[in-house]
C-alpha cells in the first residue's frame, strides 16, 4: 500500500494537514480532557493551531459506555450530573431537560445509581452540543467515522498520523500534529484467556471449551445471550453440572455473573464460578460504616488518605456489591437459581486445584480482568515499532500521561489515559494504598486526571518550535 502524503491527504478533504493537538478518541476520557480544558479557560490555547478530534464512532462522548445492556453504574447520578455543572456550560449545553431521551436519568434521584444505558445518552447529547459550540467558536475540526491506523514520531518533536475513513479502510490519509492526545478506549481478547490462567498457574481451558470476553457479552440483549449460550448448555451430558467460569474478581466479573445468573438460570445453567487471585474487596463511604457490616478494615491499606473512603479504587460498588453480598452469604445471586462459587485462586494450592478443575469441567469460559490498550502503532521517525512498557491494566505512563517506553524515556507530546492506559494513584490522585492499579471513571477525567494531560500538553505546546513555511 502506498504511503499517504500530506498532498494526496489535501486533495480529499479541503482542511489543513497541520495541527497543534489532535485528539484520537472521542469516549469519556477524551471528552474529558476536552471539558476539562474548557471549564479552565484553555481550549484557546490547545487549539492555537488547530485542533482535530477524531473518532471511529459516528457520534461522540460515550464510546463504549452506551452498548451495555442491563449494567448499572458503578457511580451515582449526580457525580455524572456534575462533570456537566458549570457556569461556563450553561450556554453551551443549553437546557439538558428539554432532550427527552434523558429524563429517565435526570429525574432519578441523585444518590441512584443509573443503568450505563442512560449515562452514554447523557454524554452523547452534553457532547454533541459542545463539540457544535467548539467548531463554531474555535478552530476545532471533527472527522467521525475515522480510525487511527499508526502515529509517527517526526524527528522535530512533531507527529505523523495515518488514518482512514471506516467506510474506505484501503484509502489512508495523513495529518501532522504537534501533540497527540490517543484515548481509544481499552479491549478484551479472547486470547487473553490464556494468559490469566498462566498468571493464576492454571491449565487453559481445553479446546471444546467455548471462550468469550465480558466486554462482548455485556453488550447483548438478555435474549441474544440466551440465544449464545442455549446450544452451549444443550451439548452437555446427562447430568453433568452445566458450569460456566468468570476469570476476574472486579466489577465487570460480578455484572457478568448477574446477567448470566439472571438470564441462564432457565436453561440449564447450574454454576457460575467467579475466579481470582485476591480477596475480594468492598466499597465503602467510611471505616466506621465498613466496621458495621463487619467488615475487617486496615486502615494503613485500605483507606484513601484524602476522602477516608475504604477501598476507593478496589471496592466493588453499588449494584456489584450488593451482588458480592448475595454471593457471599448466600452463595448465589438473589432470586437467580444457578449456583456462584467464589475462589481465591491466590489463596493457596487447594483454591488454585479447584480454579483448575472449574475451568477444565466448565462449558465456558469468560475473560473479566480488565482491559488492555487498544492503541494504534507507534513508530520512531524511521518508521520503526517503538515498544511500550505494558504491565497489568495498560500502557503504563508518566504524571503527565506520557507513555513510557521500554527504556523508561517518556514520549514528549504523546498523552494517553482511559481504559488500557492510565494513571496509579498517587499523593494528588489519593486512593487506597492497597491499590495498585489503574485509576478510571468519568469525574475523574474530567477532573484531575484530565487537569494533569492538559497541563503536559500546554508545556509540550510551547516548547514547541513554529513551523517554518
Amino acid at each position: 500500500m502506498q504511503r499517504p502524503t500530506a498532498k494526496t491527504m489535501a486533495s480529499s478533504r479541503a482542511v489543513r494537514t497541520n495541527y497543534s493537538c489532535v485528539a484520537c478518541g472521542a469516549g469519556p476520557a477524551g471528552m474529558g480532557f476536552l471539558f476539562h480544558a474548557y471549564r479552565t479557560g484553555k481550549l484557546a490555547d490547545i487549539a492555537r493551531n488547530g485542533l482535530l478530534i477524531i473518532d471511529k464512532r459516528s457520534s461522540l462522548g460515550a464510546g463504549k459506555l452506551g452498548d451495555y445492556v442491563n449494567v448499572t453504574g458503578y457511580s451515582m447520578v449526580k457525580t455524572f450530573l456534575e462533570c456537566l455543572e458549570h457556569e461556563c456550560f450553561e450556554k453551551v449545553l443549553g437546557d439538558l431537560s428539554e432532550c427527552s431521551s434523558l429524563d429517565r436519568i435526570l429525574t432519578a434521584a441523585a444518590d441512584s445509581t443509573p443503568r450505563l444505558t442512560d449515562v452514554g445518552t447523557l454524554l452523547t447529547v452534553a457532547a454533541e452540543r459542545f463539540i457544535a459550540h467548539l467548531t463554531e467558536h474555535y478552530d476545532v475540526e471533527v472527522l467521525r467515522g475515522h480510525e487511527v491506523e499508526t502515529i509517527r514520531c517526526l524527528e522535530d518533536g512533531r507527529f505523523e498520523i495515518v488514518h482512514h475513513d471506516t467506510r474506505k479502510p484501503a484509502t489512508p490519509l495523513l495529518i501532522t500534529s504537534d501533540t497527540v492526545v490517543m484515548n481509544p478506549g481499552g479491549r478484551q481478547r479472547v486470547e487473553e484467556i490464556d494468559g490469566l490462567c498462566r498468571m493464576l498457574r492454571i491449565p487453559s481451558p481445553g479446546k471444546n471449551v467455548k471462550t468469550y470476553t465480558s466486554d462482548d457479552l455485556l453488550r447483548l440483549s438478555s435474549a441474544k445471550l440466551v440465544d449464545t449460550f442455549a446450544p452451549v448448555l444443550a451439548q452437555t451430558a446427562p447430568r453433568r453440572i452445566n458450569r460456566i467460569a468468570i476469570i476476574g474478581g472486579a466489577h465487570s466479573a460480578f455484572t457478568m455473573a448477574e446477567r448470566l445468573a439472571t438470564d441462564l438460570g432457565d436453561i440449564k445453567l447450574h454454576e457460575i464460578a467467579i475466579i481470582h487471585r485476591s480477596p475480594i474487596r468492598l466499597y465503602f463511604e467510611t471505616a466506621e460504616e465498613a466496621r458495621l457490616w463487619g467488615y475487617s478494615v486496615d486502615a494503613a491499606k485500605d483507606v484513601c488518605p484524602i476522602t477516608k473512603r475504604v477501598n476507593r479504587a478496589s471496592g466493588l460498588r453499588y449494584r456489584a456489591f450488593e451482588v458480592a453480598c448475595s454471593i457471599l452469604s448466600r452463595g448465589g445471586v438473589s432470586g437467580a437459581k444457578p449456583r456462584v462459587e467464589l475462589i481465591d485462586a491466590g489463596s493457596g494450592e487447594a483454591a488454585r486445584a479447584r480454579a483448575a478443575e472449574c475451568v477444565a469441567n466448565s462449558c465456558a469460559v469468560i475473560h473479566g480482568a480488565g482491559y488492555g490498550p487498544n492503541i494504534p502503532t507507534l513508530l520512531d521517525h524511521w518508521g520503526a515499532p517503538i515498544p511500550l512498557q505494558v504491565c497489568r491494566g495498560g500502557i503504563e505512563i508518566d504524571p503527565l500521561g506520557r507513555p513510557l517506553s521500554i527504556n523508561g524515556e517518556a514520549i514528549s507530546g504523546l498523552f494517553s489515559f482511559g481504559l488500557g492506559s492510565g494513571f496509579r494513584p498517587d499523593a494528588q490522585i489519593g486512593n487506597e494504598p492497597a491499590f495498585r492499579g489503574r485509576i478510571n471513571g468519568v469525574w475523574i477525567f474530567h477532573h484531575d486526571i484530565g487537569g494533569r494531560v492538559l497541563t503536559g500538553v500546554l508545556q509540550a505546546l510551547d516548547a514547541m518550535a513554529p513551523l517554518q513555511f
